[in-house]
């Protein structure tokens, strides 16, 4: 039965999950370079990978319902709770929210949702015209109604893994050691893109996955619907920094002998231009955690996975009382520890970008949740002249800042 968790319980877990999400938001991609659509403004720029396309979220809401969730009456009943009670609150979280639904429908306003939320919290998302949306505000069951947002995943690249500054002894490469600790027996729920589980490097830990976008059961690395030999990249990367073994130049994951069982949150959508781009919204990632805490679907928390790595991030989005934040309490109380990336929103150039509008993103600002980031703590940088020609033509001439490897003294 589940307990809340306890720090001798979590804490190698911790340990992990803490050197894996550095590694996450530290890096940066070239897959999203490669999906941003040049053309289309963009609705933010990051840190690590290229700006992000536009997207268009549409009228779609998350509906929070004052009814008690499954992590609700597992939390008041001490932490433990049998088959039939779980069920049995499970059930009462969903009847309520048909009850909502059939008010919207007496109303002349049927809603059909997009997904519904009954363990790490009650409620719902659906498109929604305002006329909706202010009645479903003054109903007593409604908690709150927020927009649905957009996320994008924090890059990690393995090919900046070939360049120097990440070579042995460069202080970029992973070096974790937990005596006696490998992660055997548990079970890392992915909320990322899909997993090609035919990588050698995985070593058959892949589970069969739950895929919240569509078009996959087993939550594989879906193709680019235009493009069939374009393969989502980024759950694969990360699952191979989670479990991977054996690769090139003998890198290996953090938690060799876990699990990992992926969702599928986030994947080819199409984005406001027409053109497909990966991404999630806030409500396919809740969507997501509502299947970390209840693999099969049954209603029962009891195969909850032990820790939920979320490999996306809202870009501006620190609420500490917003539906994923609320959403990550609930998984919490239900015995698993959600990590969070943070770090790659903002322009890395503008200290002001980060000083107006914040570098934490969603679900990062969450009280329960783990969040890890890499900061670069030096005062200022150093540069160099940079000459670049093509042929006879001058491209560049300038000083620019010089990246690379930066560790302590």
């Amino acid at each position: 039965m589940p307990t809340p968790p306890r720090p001798d319980h979590i804490w190698p877990l911790a340990l992990v999950a803490l050197v894996l999400t550095a590694v996450l938001v530290a890096a940066g991609g070239r897959l999203e370079a490669r999906t941003a659509d040049d053309g289309t403004r963009v609705s933010w720029a990051g840190l690590a990978g290229a700006p992000r396309p536009r997207i268009a979220i549409g009228q779609r809401m998350i509906v929070v319902l004052r009814t008690p969730s499954l992590s609700d009456r597992v939390a008041a009943a001490g932490g433990r709770a049998a088959d039939a009670d779980q069920r049995r609150w499970t059930a009462q979280a969903r009847a309520a929210e048909q009850l909502v639904l059939s008010k919207l429908g007496v109303q002349g306003l049927p809603v059909t949702p997009d997904y519904t939320f009954e363990r790490v919290l009650a409620g719902f998302s659906a498109a929604l015209d305002p006329r909706a949306i202010a009645i479903l505000e003054r109903l007593p069951e409604v908690q709150g109604v927020y927009p649905v947002r957009s996320a994008f995943p924090a890059s990690v690249s393995s090919s900046l893994l070939r360049e120097r500054d990440f070579q042995p002894g460069s202080g970029h490469r992973l070096d974790v050691a937990l005596p006696g600790f490998d992660g055997r027996g548990v079970t890392v729920a992915l909320l990322d893109t899909g997993v090609d589980r035919a990588q050698p490097y995985l070593r058959g830990r892949i589970k069969d996955g739950v895929d919240i976008v569509g078009g996959s059961d087993l939550a594989l690395a879906a193709p680019h619907p235009d493009n069939e030999a374009e393969l989502e990249r980024h759950g694969t990367e990360l699952a191979g920094i989670v479990v991977g073994a054996s690769g090139p130049a003998s890198l290996s994951g953090i938690a060799t002998g876990a699990w990992v069982l992926p969702i599928r949150v986030a994947g080819w959508q199409r984005a406001a231009s027409g053109r497909y781009a990966v991404y999630a919204r806030t409500d396919q990632i809740l969507a997501g955690l509502e299947r970390a805490v209840d693999p099969n679907g049954d209603g029962i928390a009891h195969d909850a996975a032990r820790i939920a790595v979320v490999g996306v991030a809202e870009p501006y989005s620190a609420f500490a009382d917003g539906p994923l934040a609320k959403a990550v309490s609930g998984a919490i109380r239900l015995d698993t520890l959600v990590i969070a990336p943070v770090g790659n929103d903002g322009l890395g150039s503008s200290s002001a970008a980060l000083r107006d509008y914040g570098s934490v993103a969603g679900p990062g600002g969450a009280p329960a949740a783990l969040t890890v980031g890499a900061v670069d703590l030096r005062r200022r940088s150093r540069d160099v002249r940079v000459t670049l020609r093509a042929g006879l033509e001058l491209a560049f001439e300038g000083r620019i800042p010089l990246g690379g490897a930066v560790r302590p003294g």
